[in-house]
């Protein structure tokens, strides 16, 4: 599956944003992606626009949104190609659409989006702004609204551990992830470097029980050769089974 760039999802969220007067925070893209040994990413993105705004475009339902989407009429707009993994539903304040990523580069993700690798080590750059993409398509037809238009949200998983992360609006919440929010017509613009090897090894329990092996081999060694030393210093019993005669007179 192709994730294409907010570039071509400007139109619709702008078109959006003025037909329901300027609705504040009426579309969210949330992503939520893991990192693949191989430097490909799989996860979700999910796409929430919020009923008011979705009916001034006669989108009433879930299913509407997705049927419109799997049309082509407005693919170019939520920035998804939604032929395929993806599934409708809704809740009491926004029809959503949540979509499959699988082994996707991060350039087909988002032509903003770029992953360098080196051996084990792979550099993820994302950058996204509508309102740069706006003058980019065509500054004189499209003015994005001085409001929020509703929010970006990021989790990114590595295999291995996050050694640098730089860049607005980033925060490494634990060893492997890290977490980036920011509005629809704000700049995001994060890097993030980590290992693309788990180097998990065997699992911990697995260490405890080769340790205590190894505890009672080298007991084991200690006694044998305790055992050595005291056999050697104890003389030998003599024995015989024969009977000496008395000597003759």
């Amino acid at each position: 599956m192709k994730v294409q760039s907010p570039r071509r999802a400007v139109g619709f969220t702008a078109a959006m944003g003025l037909a329901v007067v300027l609705l504040s925070a009426c579309m969210s893209l949330d992503y939520v992606l893991n990192v693949n040994a191989d430097s490909t990413m799989s996860g979700t993105l999910k796409v929430a626009i919020a009923k008011e705004a979705a009916s001034v475009l006669g989108l009433t339902s879930a299913d509407d949104l997705l049927n419109e989407a799997n049309s082509g009429d407005v693919t170019s707009g939520m920035g998804l190609d939604v032929a395929r993994d993806c599934a409708s539903s809704e809740d009491e304040t926004n029809l959503i659409l949540t979509c499959t990523i699988t082994n996707a580069k991060a350039s087909d993700i988002d032509d903003g989006w770029s992953m360098t690798t080196e051996g084990d080590t792979a550099t993820l750059h994302v950058v996204t702004n509508l309102d740069q993409a706006a003058e980019t398509t065509d500054p004189a037809a499209i003015e994005m609204p001085d409001i929020n238009m509703g929010s970006y949200n990021f989790t990114i998983n590595f295999p291995g551990p996050i050694t640098k992360v730089t860049g607005t609006g980033a925060t490494q919440t634990s060893e492997t992830t890290v977490v980036a929010k920011g509005g629809l017509n704000e700049t995001i613009d994060f890097t993030v470097t980590g290992s693309t090897s788990s180097g998990s090894g065997l699992p911990w329990w697995s260490y405890l029980v080769i340790g205590l092996i190894a505890g009672a081999v080298v007991v084991a060694i200690i006694g044998l050769v305790r055992r050595g030393k005291k056999d050697k210093a104890t003389p030998e019993a003599t024995t015989s089974s024969e009977i000496e005669e008395p000597p003759a007179t």
